[in-house]
């Protein structure tokens, strides 16, 4: 790398190289940058970045605290960054600070303009993070329950088209055991983007669709569920999860006693040819989720004690007496008639 080279150099290649996912190269460059330049705040910022998707966790958390010690009171991205770097407290502070500065921000800008409302979505998404903190990790803290209404109705007024508000809403709701509300929050989310093509931006990411059919399924809204499982199937259908959800809905349907005895047995039976492609998946492309898997074994075998599995068919080998006989039986059945 030549000697010479400036900081002003520098970052477009970091840039370049972060565009095209060749991140060692990225970070080559980012350290050169930082050799001359040790306390620019943008140099820290985005070779924490790269660090993050070169998995150099606590590398990147000192970069973005670094960067933010050089310039605290704007860019918001590294406080996005550290967010996601930290947890419980810390990662709600860091949140809590960017979207500070974001709000600032949106005030100056004009209304309906596309700025504006990508600013807007990247507030409403830091709540929606901050949110998922206080129901998980910070969920026994005595505040959790009041920060929770609090972004979320923060988030609704920053960005009220936003289907991922809705749908954590809906968690919420879920967690206070209020169903009936927590049922209208997901229509609400669905409307959204439900009817729009295949890569509209308003239509949640592929992972918060799973996420929202196991609310659905808990709520029973079974054909809801089905809507959105048609949806993922047709965007990418070698999903374990998407299998294993499609045969917790079918198994649902088939607990429903007021279904004919014929209707439960074929719901029971999509369910586990769903839960079987599952299961086979997971053995070829794997999966973090273990729990998933032996839910899904749990299920087969209770299948199995109702509806016991067809046995194969063995295979018949045909020869040429076979067929001769075969076309007999046919002229003695046709005699009969």
């Amino acid at each position: 790398m030549a000697s010479n080279y400036t900081v002003a150099d520098l970052i477009p290649r970091i840039q370049q190289n972060i565009d095209s996912m060749e991140y060692p190269m990225a970070y080559a460059f980012c350290n050169k940058a930082l050799e001359l330049e040790p306390k620019n705040p943008d140099i820290l910022e985005v070779t924490g970045q790269v660090e993050m998707e070169l998995e150099m966790f606590a590398e990147a958390r000192q970069h973005m605290l670094d960067a933010i010690e050089q310039n605290p009171h704007s860019g918001y991205s590294k406080y996005m960054y550290l967010g996601q770097l930290s947890v419980e407290k810390e990662a709600i502070e860091a949140f809590e600070k960017g979207v500070h500065i974001m709000v600032k921000e949106r005030q100056q800008l004009t209304d309906g303009t596309d700025e504006a409302r990508d600013l807007s979505s990247k507030i409403a998404s830091a709540l929606c993070s901050m949110t998922e903190i206080y129901l998980t990790d910070c969920c026994f803290e005595p505040e959790a329950e009041q920060k929770c209404e609090e972004y979320l109705s923060q988030a609704q007024q920053s960005d009220p088209e936003n289907a991922e508000v809705y749908q954590l809403l809906a968690s919420v709701r879920l967690s206070q055991t209020r169903n009936e509300d927590a049922q209208a929050a997901l229509q609400k989310s669905m409307e959204l983007w439900i009817q729009k093509e295949h890569g509209d931006p308003a239509i949640p990411i592929y992972d918060s669709r799973l996420a929202l059919v196991r609310l659905l399924l808990e709520l029973n809204m079974y054909e809801y569920a089905f809507t959105v499982l048609e949806g993922l199937q047709k965007e990418n259908d070698q999903v374990v999860d998407l299998w294993y959800l499609y045969g917790w809905t079918y198994y649902c349907l088939g607990e429903d006693e007021q279904r004919s005895s014929e209707e439960r047995q074929g719901h029971w039976e999509d369910a586990r040819d769903c839960l079987e492609t599952s299961v086979k998946l997971y053995q070829v492309i794997g999966s973090d989720d273990e729990a998933m898997l032996e839910h899904a074994h749990e299920l087969i075998a209770s299948i199995n004690q109702v509806v016991p599995p067809s046995a194969p068919e063995e295979e018949v080998v045909v020869g040429p007496n076979d067929e001769a006989d075969y076309e007999d039986d046919d002229d003695d059945d046709a005699m009969e008639m």
